[in-house]
């Protein structure tokens, strides 16, 4: 009797895969060590339009250290308690096959972002939102959003504009460290 051989190169192609997966890959770790100075809890005030109001937001490191996951959390009496309290996640990190940073995000209100970044030299980020889905509007050139260090607890947030009751509105946030 003879015994088919069929199993043992899918099981050496699972092992291979499954390791190459399990290394972590030493630029996205670099990337991301350098980001190091958002680990912690911040305070923040934004401002857009003529609205205002405060929220906290944490980084911490995840999967293996190749990621930055950030956790948003906007209290309801911000809103007057019109609006229930709003909590988001999201995940950064850098993908070396396209040299690039991504970050995808989701909001307990059931907003959600997918959004390419670009390092831009001084510690910070440009971020351009991207779509899942076509729409009317072709994408604008430049950045949508940036994030600007100012020092190792404290930086700051320009972006995005959109319109918000008819009226042409540029989100503001300033961060600073616990």
């Amino acid at each position: 009797m003879k015994r088919k051989r069929g199993w043992l190169p899918a099981l050496a192609a699972t092992f291979v895969v499954a390791s190459t997966c399990a290394a972590a890959s030493p630029a996205a770790l670099q990337k991301v060590s350098s980001f190091q100075y958002l680990v912690g809890t911040w305070n923040c005030t934004h401002t857009v339009g003529t609205f205002s109001g405060a929220y906290t937001t944490t980084y911490a490191n995840t999967l293996g250290n190749l990621w930055l996951k950030q956790t948003y959390e906007f209290p309801s009496a911000q809103n007057a308690g019109i609006e229930p309290a709003v909590r988001a996640e999201y995940l950064m990190g850098y993908d070396e096959r396209r040299q690039a940073w991504v970050r995808f995000g989701a909001m307990s209100n059931g907003q959600y972002f997918a959004i390419r970044m670009t390092e831009t030299g001084d510690g910070g980020w440009s971020w351009k939102y991207v779509s899942f889905f076509k729409t009317q509007t072709t994408e604008s050139p430049g950045s949508d959003a940036t994030l600007t260090k100012k020092s190792d607890s404290e930086y700051a947030v320009d972006g995005p504009s959109y319109e918000q009751n008819g009226t042409r509105v540029t989100e503001h946030h300033v961060c600073k460290k616990l």
